[in-house]
Order: structure tokens, then sequence, then C-alpha cells
């Protein structure tokens, strides 16, 4: 397959995630596993720790047998931690918690080079968190997030194929909203696109520039995002395309590192893909593309 870069691409935000079966501490490991895991992390550039919390909310309905035809709704808190780890410049983390890993970025360059930190991340937590590889493989998905910025000559609509934008009647001025498409994509694998039509904040600008599921609700482990905004006509509508490849693993086989990484290379060719279908000829030449690496 031939690959192809755009040299000005949109895109601003990449992130892998693993999911797996619960490891035994809700802490994660011991403090000296632990400090063990940062000094490792910092020898590859990521040397900022961060101690936070995440909170999940189940819910869970039980049918009363003393209260005809009513059910009882059972809330569950679960506090966990969520340790991340934080560098190259406030532009990648590693999201750490008892069932699931999180590699982001928003400096991403390449496919290969991302994959190489994301084996990087994977051998220093299986060195570090010796009980990982017991764990059960749940899940891995692949996400990419870019936003639209229409320049002087087009609007969003210019940028995007037709079928993926919210719906423009002719009587309107002006259509926001958000559409979404859901793809079988082979056995237990799926992959959602999801295209936002937004209105910039008072000032022109864009006042969001993630997904809202993709906010990071802590302050302090946030990342720099730093899109290409010289051209963008400020005023005009933007767009954020969000696309999300999934596979579950229902057998939850044994966590093993490469069958996970060979996983991930298939979610991102399709992704790939995707991508090359849902932009336009217009947004190909305004943007510019070029061999890949």
């Amino acid at each position: 397959m031939n690959k192809k870069r755009l040299k000005k691409a949109p895109l601003i935000y990449v992130q892998a995630q693993f999911n797996f079966s619960d490891l035994p501490s809700a802490n994660i490991g011991t403090e000296g596993e632990l400090e063990n895991l940062h000094t490792e992390m910092m020898d590859i550039g990521l040397a900022d720790r961060i101690n936070s919390h995440a909170v999940q909310m189940g819910f869970q309905l039980n049918q009363d047998p003393s209260k005809d035809g009513y059910f009882e709704v059972k809330h569950e808190k679960n506090d966990m931690t969520r340790l991340i780890f934080r560098g190259f410049g406030n532009r990648r983390a590693v999201e750490l918690m008892r069932n699931r890993l999180v590699i982001k970025v928003t400096d991403y360059v390449c496919y290969e080079d991302f994959k190489q930190f994301v084996e990087s991340i994977l051998i220093i937590i299986e060195s570090n968190i010796g009980v990982l590889q017991k764990v059960l493989s749940k899940g891995v998905s692949l996400r990419y997030l870019d936003v639209i910025l229409p320049s002087d000559k087009y609007t969003l609509k210019d940028y995007i194929q037709p079928a993926l934008l919210p719906f423009y009647p002719e009587f309107a001025n002006q259509t926001v909203g958000m559409s979404q498409s859901v793809s079988d994509t082979g056995i237990n694998k799926t992959m959602t696109l999801v295209m936002e039509e937004a209105k910039p904040a008072p000032s022109g600008l864009p006042d969001r520039w993630l997904s809202s599921d993709l906010m990071e609700p802590d302050p302090q482990a946030s990342l720099t995002i730093v899109p290409i905004v010289e051209n963008y006509s400020m005023g005009k509508n933007y767009g954020i395309l969000s696309l999300e490849h999934k596979l579950d693993l229902p057998n939850t086989p044994t966590w093993d590192k490469t069958m996970i990484l060979d996983e991930l290379d298939g979610l991102y060719r399709f992704s790939s893909s995707a991508f090359w279908q849902a932009i336009t000829e217009e947004a190909k030449q305004e943007w510019g593309v070029m061999d890949g690496v």
C-alpha cells in the first residue's frame, strides 16, 4: 500500500487505548513499582508524574419482588487511581488505570513513529508492573481527531464529503450540528465516525478543539494542542472530525504485546482509508498531499 500524508494536516490529537481485566490493586502497583516506572518514563521523556483520580459511575436495575411492577435503581461509584506521565513539551501523555492504558499525543507525525512510541510504553509498563502480563485483554482502540478550519476560499462543506455533514436547508443562514456513522469493519470491530460542525466563539476563533468526551477533567494533566490556524478565515463555522476504530475481545485472551500491536496495525489501516475517503479533492489540494514515510 502506497502511503501518503498531508503537508498541512488538520490532525491535532491521536489516542490508543488498551482495556484489560482489573489489576489486583486499585492503586495499580506498589509505591516501589511506581517509582521504578516513573524513572523509566523519565528516560524516554515523560518526566512529569501526575497522581489523579477518575470516578466511574455504574447503574444497576434490580426488580423488587415486594413491589409489583417496580424496579429498584442501585448506583455504584468507583473512585480509581489515575496515574499520568507527561512530557515532550506537554504534547504526549500516558494514562494508567486499574483496567486500562491510554496513550495520547498531539505531536503526531506518522503512524510508524506513534507505534514505536506505543511499543516503548508497553515494554516499560510490562517490566515494572509484572502482574500486567497475567491480565486478560478486553479491547483495543485507535482514535484520530481533526479540526477543519476553512480558509477564505472555502466553507466547511467543501472539505468533507456531503454525506458526513449536517443537513443544510436552503432557507437557513447557518447550520450547526453533528452526524455519526458506525461501520462494521470485521469480527468484533467497529469504526465510529463523528462529524461536528461548530460555531466559533465571539472572538472568531474556535472555543473548543476536542470532542466533549476527550476533554481532560484534570487541568494539571492537560496536553498542549497546536492547530494550524494561519489560513483560517476567522468567524466561519469549523469542523471537528472524530474517527475511532475499536476492537472488542470477548474471548479475553491473555495480555500479549505482540498481538496487541498487530491489532493496532489493522485498526490503523482501516482508519487511514476512512479518512482519505471522508475528505474532498479540494481539501487535499489545500492541505497538500505528499508521499508518506
